[in-house]
């Protein structure tokens, strides 16, 4: 069975007003009527909701890739007050979200008591208040394959009078993992399509009667954007050359070497008259400076953020970049999502399925594809043969620089061109 990928963060805390609440495993009495996914099955009338909860308990890529239906969803319900129940660490990122209304924060927790959190204990109170009295028309929960972190659960507990998601019949993990899990739902889609995990929102989007938006949207502050800013100027004293924005970290089987990744960057940076900034959080920050020393040493300037920006005002930095390169990790979902030009090291192989957790083609950054490039090993390593399987950095040691840096500079150029 197929486990999945830790997650990689940039840090962010959660928030700093929080209340547990003692929810019981088993889910209540509902119709979990499976239906064949298809626009308007869910006979749900959004213009006529005044409360819509929506639970997406998944990473700080997969809030930004559903920020596309969010946008649908605000566009079909006007008038609704729309609350996103999101994991501790994606609280920041989603905050300021300007498609919703309220946003509430949680742990991991697929069984026992709820620790709900909020920016301010005022939102906190009225979240709650809803929560316990049944107040939404709507519970959704946008997630196709398994959920490992509590959503279906929380929006099936929430009293809401109707629970509308993804069927537990979607795809063979799920089935196994998430048993049971269509009892939490008043609706269970049923979508057997292979496609774009932004695909599958859009046709639960379909399914609700609303109408397709298919650009991510992200939002960040100005002080988000002046903390950027004042990085910028900190580190290289102007902003005069492009800037080159470098996640070099991701969990597991996702990370290219340091070593690589610094040698790409020295060569882009040198060929473009870039600066270089190495993204992460406060886990990378002695990593982040071994990465920078590494740019550095080629004569580039190059500066880490680790321990020094947050989340958003990472974004923010990143969202100022001309180009980006990454693994297969949240920052790259943030330059996309920001319009910025994206590179990513993906640990998916060629040859390798297209139906794969990992495989760009379900969770690669949404984007026009002349704004992405995906860097893949030409085949697998042994003893991997549809898609890497290992625990730490093995099929993506197939990809080297020499073999890439050509198509790099390529699309680098391309980019360049297009963003001046």
């Amino acid at each position: 069975m197929i486990k999945p990928d830790p997650p990689s963060s940039l840090g962010n805390p959660p928030p700093p007003c929080a209340e547990t609440l003692a929810l019981p495993d088993l889910p209540p009495v509902r119709g979990g009527r499976v239906v064949d996914i298809g626009p308007g099955v869910a006979g749900v009338d959004l213009a006529a909701c005044r409360k819509i909860l929506l639970v997406k308990l998944d990473f700080i890529g997969d809030w930004a890739l559903t920020t596309p239906f969010l946008a649908g969803l605000r566009r079909a319900a006007p008038g609704a007050e729309i609350t996103a129940v999101v994991l501790d660490r994606v609280y920041d990122l989603a905050a300021p979200c300007r498609l919703v209304d309220r946003v509430i924060a949680v742990p991991a927790a697929a069984t026992g008591p709820v620790r709900f959190g909020a920016g301010s204990a005022t939102n906190l109170a009225a979240f709650l208040g809803d929560f316990r009295s049944g107040a939404f028309d709507l519970a959704l929960v946008p997630r196709w394959d398994t959920d490992f972190n509590g959503a279906t659960r929380i929006a099936g507990l929430s009293g809401a009078s109707q629970v509308i998601g993804f069927s537990e019949q979607c795809t063979p993990r799920k089935r196994v993992e998430n048993a049971g899990f269509d009892r939490y739902l008043d609706t269970a889609l049923l979508d057997l399509r292979h496609c774009h995990e932004v695909e599958h929102t859009l046709g639960l989007l379909d399914a609700l009667g609303g109408q397709r938006e298919t650009r991510l949207q992200l939002d960040v502050t100005e002080a988000d954007r002046a903390a950027a800013a004042a990085f910028r100027f900190g580190s290289f004293g102007d902003a005069n050359r492009p800037l080159l924005a470098v996640a070099p970290f991701a969990a597991g089987r996702r990370q290219w070497p340091l070593d690589r990744t610094a040698a790409l960057a020295s060569q882009l940076a040198r060929r473009f008259r870039m600066d270089v900034v190495a993204i992460g959080g406060p886990d990378n920050t002695d990593d982040a400076r071994t990465f920078a020393d590494l740019v550095t040493a080629d004569g580039v300037r190059a500066a880490p953020t680790a321990g020094v920006l947050g989340l958003r005002e990472s974004a923010a930095l990143i969202g100022g970049a001309s180009l980006f390169v990454g693994m297969d990790s949240g920052p790259g979902h943030i330059a996309a999502a920001l319009g910025v030009p994206v590179v990513i090291v993906s640990a998916h192989p060629h040859g390798a399925s297209p139906t794969h957790p990992a495989a760009p083609e379900r969770f690669g950054p949404w984007a026009e594809s002349s704004r992405v490039l995906i860097l893949r090993a030409p085949s697998h390593r042994a003893p991997c043969s549809d898609g890497c399987e290992a625990d730490e950095p093995h099929c993506i040691l197939g990809i080297a620089v020499d073999d890439v840096v050509g198509a790099i500079e390529r699309f680098a150029e391309a980019a360049l061109k297009d963003r001046t």
